[in-house]
């Protein structure tokens, strides 16, 4: 099978600046640093030798991970909530919104008038055996005319956005520097896919395969994939759901590699895994299994795991790998807490019955997880609580803002 994806280059903005970027730049506004009890690093001076290691220009660099957490009400109003100092500050006015995804920094709002991409100037680029923190000035950066909800990923230098049938690239360094740059345009996409940026070139769920696509839009590599549905970003590469499994796009020296990861023999149909949720920085997913409980993707083992639960579950991210503890939210709309073989660890009480029970918070539900808590929204109360689920599912606090129908943690 041949796939020849329409692509269609665009103009590369060259960007003036004092050194070549590894690593996204954002507003040259002064850098916000309120919050995180640490001392920015001073921007480096104009010589390539004073730049320290991690430079980035406009935005401070500090000792820890700067999480915000994204809140958008029914009408659109963009406020970001700072969980350490509890403030909340009022962002913009980007109108109604029916879907949100985010890349860990960027946010991208389907609106009625497109895909409208946020920078909440925090993020963490992870190295591996270390990470760098930064902040910087919140704001949005633009409106790209795409339709359907919409997806996001990004690499250091790439953000790849997915709506409908049409995969856009931008230039991150761009982004980060306000401005919408797209690189390429891949049309022929599968909806509901996924879409990632990887060396030198993309990932893409096409109608019935997972292609690996050059700059040039030429196909490097394709492995059979029916019915993609959802994905991940792991620890070890870019995971596509498919009707048989799952395709695995691992980064080698001799370029991108894919490989299938099939369901173990006599799968239900109606168990396949639809979307992926995990901890940053993980190598194992999680996936809700029709109404039996949850799958685990281990993505270094190549290996499904069928985790069945007492109750259907609506949402549920993979927390660590070691334990294979997960995170969910069951039917009734508790937040719950398992261990990797199923085992309950802890539960709320039914908190999120009432989203659960009403179409449009339902859809807009979000369980964002990080190191140590795990946040859900309240639209109706005003409220986004956080859960330590470290300590049996326990609701740690109940932060105010007003109504948080969508919600997306970055900094992360």
């Amino acid at each position: 099978m041949s796939l020849r994806p329409a692509i269609r280059l665009a103009r590369i903005a060259v960007l003036a600046v004092a050194v070549a970027l590894a690593l996204s730049a954002c507003s040259s506004a002064a850098p916000v640093t309120q919050g995180t009890g640490q001392e920015a690093t001073a921007p480096a001076e104009s010589s390539d030798a004073a730049q320290p290691h991690g430079y980035v220009e406009g935005a401070a660099e500090l000792a820890e991970p700067q999480q915000l957490l994204a809140a958008v009400d029914a009408a659109g109003a963009v406020r970001l909530l700072d969980p350490v100092t509890e403030e909340v500050a009022e962002l913009a006015e980007i109108g109604a919104v029916r879907h949100l995804a985010h890349d860990g920094r960027f946010l991208a709002a389907t609106t009625a008038d497109g895909v409208t991409i946020v920078d909440t100037g925090v993020w963490t680029v992870d190295h591996g055996d270390h990470a760098h923190y930064y902040r910087a000035e919140p704001r949005v950066v633009g409106t790209l005319a795409l339709e359907g909800e919409a997806g996001i990923r990004s690499s250091e230098s790439t953000t790849t956005v997915l709506a409908g049938d049409t995969v856009v690239v931008l230039d991150r360094d761009a982004l980060g520097q306000g401005e919408v740059v797209e690189t390429a345009r891949i049309a022929g996409a599968a909806p509901g896919g996924f879409a990632a940026p990887v060396d030198a070139g993309t990932v893409v769920a096409m109608p019935d395969a997972v292609a690996v696509l050059g700059p040039d839009g030429a196909a490097r590599g394709e492995e059979p994939c029916a019915d993609p549905a959802g994905g991940a970003v792991t620890r070890v590469g870019v995971v596509v759901g498919c009707a048989e499994g799952a395709v695995l796009a691992t980064e080698t020296d001799a370029g991108v590699e894919l490989e299938r990861i099939d369901y173990p023999a006599g799968t239900d149909p109606a168990l396949r895994a639809t979307g992926f949720d995990l901890r940053p920085g993980r190598a194992t997913a999680a996936a809700v299994a029709g109404e039996a409980g949850l799958w685990l993707l281990d993505t270094r083992e190549r290996s499904w795991t069928l985790i069945e639960t007492e109750d259907p579950l609506v949402r549920a991210v993979a927390v660590d790998d070691a334990e294979g503890h997960v995170v969910a939210i069951d039917a009734s709309g508790r937040v719950l807490v398992l261990d990797g073989d199923g085992a309950p660890v802890g539960a709320t009480g039914p908190v999120l019955a009432a989203s659960l029970a009403d179409r449009t918070a339902s859809a807009a539900l979000a369980l964002e997880v990080d190191a140590s808590r795990a946040y859900v929204p309240l639209a109706s109360e005003g409220a986004v609580l956080e859960i330590d689920y470290a300590d049996g599912a326990r609701i740690a606090r109940s932060l105010a803002i007003d109504a948080p129908l969508h919600l997306a943690e970055t900094g992360r």
